[in-house]
């Protein structure tokens, strides 16, 4: 199939192909009329190669004419009234007068000049002699179509013609950046992940420190987490903020295909696609978005993995019902567990990178008030958030024990969400459950606690 490039090519191909044609013709017509009217009289001064006609105000001998202008076969009434010795006459005195005229530089034509006709010296020549080349010269000029007048090659050579400096065409902006902004290589990719977003960049035609805030607001509406990085000067990216104080040459943003909410959808994507865009619009930039289909495929693919092992692990310490736990007792058995009571009235266990391991809450909609006191509750639940914690299998462990030891501490039951009791076995097959899950993630690239998963499974 013909690219639109190719079809372009071959028309214009076409017309310039039509243009020398019609051009030939109009110059065949007007060349024949001349040569009509030359031939039709007897002009006596002809063999001296003086005859003279004022055209436009310059001066031209029939020679010049003879040669610039190449008129064409005289008409056929001339041919009838003119005599043989005229003709051998006429062409003696053409070939005479054939002098060499000086170089001229040809503007550039889009018609192919044939090769420069040898000039014969003027020697003189035998009446039969004459008459024969006469003849000759007759079927040239009836032969040859008009052409370009090329002049003869001299022993001198020409100097060529200063052509003034011509300036390259631009691009559009939407596909190319102008000069200076190319000069901004990154020294490294930018912290945008394009296993788990979709990324556009977006070139300025000059750096400059623009306001991104109100792009952000918008982008941050669509329903999907969105990052971006400007590339500073130096080579190397940072994270962009609505008002940055660094010039950049170009930006990233990152739109990602995936969150526990669901995968991107289409009109998500056309509309994260649009605002950069309209911000490159009016901020003078070129914006380059890769293949939505594939990104769309790709979101899919990547939701329906992060679904299989979105697992959320939970434990029950129950009381009896005559015996309710206080949250005096709940404080100071997490404390003691080295887990803090923190705003949103849960008791978090922490790494030492402060990443969340499992939290500890009231089964009940009331959350442990933060000086300890007046509040009972008949459970509390322990959860463990699997693809968002690394060294998952040691942070169970660690999850269970403190169960057990809480149901027997407060003289409650351990139970899971069904309300069966816990037993070391169930625990056992749950264990390897969830090294199945880490052994997944890992192969997928996506391991449980990492910079991905955090960023998928919010």
């Amino acid at each position: 199939m013909m690219t639109t490039l190719q079809i372009v090519l071959a028309i214009v191909g076409v017309s310039l192909i039509a243009i020398i044609v019609i051009y030939n013709v109009l110059q065949e017509r007007k060349f024949r009329k001349e040569a009509e009217r030359m031939f039709a009289t007897k002009r006596d001064d002809v063999m001296l190669g003086e005859a003279v006609r004022q055209e436009g105000g310059t001066r031209k001998t029939e020679s010049q004419i003879e040669l610039g202008d190449t008129p064409a076969e005289p008409a056929p009434e001339a041919r009838a009234t003119a005599k043989p010795t005229d003709r051998a006459q006429v062409a003696s005195a053409l070939l005479s007068s054939l002098e060499p005229l000086p170089p001229r530089t040809p503007e550039p034509e889009l018609v192919s000049a044939p090769e420069p006709v040898p000039q014969p010296q003027p020697v003189p020549q035998p009446k039969a002699q004459a008459q024969a080349q006469a003849k000759t010269v007759e079927a040239r000029l009836r032969a040859e179509p008009p052409a370009q007048f090329v002049p003869p090659p001299t022993p001198e050579p020409v100097a060529p013609r200063s052509e003034p400096a011509r300036t390259a065409v631009q691009p559009p902006v939407a596909e190319s950046v102008a000069a200076g902004a190319e000069d901004w290589v990154p020294r490294q990719a930018s912290a945008l992940d394009l296993a788990t977003e979709y990324i556009a960049r977006l070139k300025f035609a000059k750096p400059q420190l623009g306001n991104f805030a109100a792009l952000l607001s918008v982008l941050r509406r669509l329903g999907k987490p969105v990052r971006g990085f400007g590339l500073k000067a130096d080579g190397a990216w940072e994270p962009l903020s609505g008002h940055p104080r660094n010039v950049y040459g170009q930006v990233e943003f990152g739109l990602q295909l995936a969150d526990r909410g669901g995968a991107l959808t289409p009109d998500q994507l056309d509309a994260f696609c649009r605002a950069l865009y309209e911000f490159a619009a009016e901020e003078g930039g070129a914006v380059s978005c890769p293949d939505k289909d594939t990104a769309l495929e790709l979101a899919q693919e990547l939701d329906l993995f992060c679904m299989e092992v979105d697992v959320l692990i939970g434990l029950n310490v129950s009381s009896a019902e005559s015996r309710p736990f206080t949250s005096e007792a709940m404080h100071s058995l997490a404390q003691e567990a080295r887990l803090n009571l923190e705003g949103d009235g849960q008791f978090h266990a922490r790494d030492d990178f402060g990443h969340s391991l499992f939290t500890l809450a009231n089964q009940e909609d009331e959350p442990f008030p933060r000086d300890g006191r007046g509040l009972t509750t008949h459970g509390v639940t322990l959860l463990f958030d699997v693809p968002r914690v690394a060294d998952g299998l040691n942070v169970f462990d660690r999850m269970t024990r403190l169960g057990f030891d809480l149901a027997f501490r407060l003289e409650g039951r351990l139970v899971d969400d069904s309300g069966r009791p816990v037993s070391e076995d169930s625990l056992t097959r749950d264990r390897a459950r969830l090294a199945h899950y880490f052994a997944r993630m890992e192969e997928r690239g996506i391991p449980a606690g990492g910079e991905r998963a955090l960023r998928l499974f919010v």
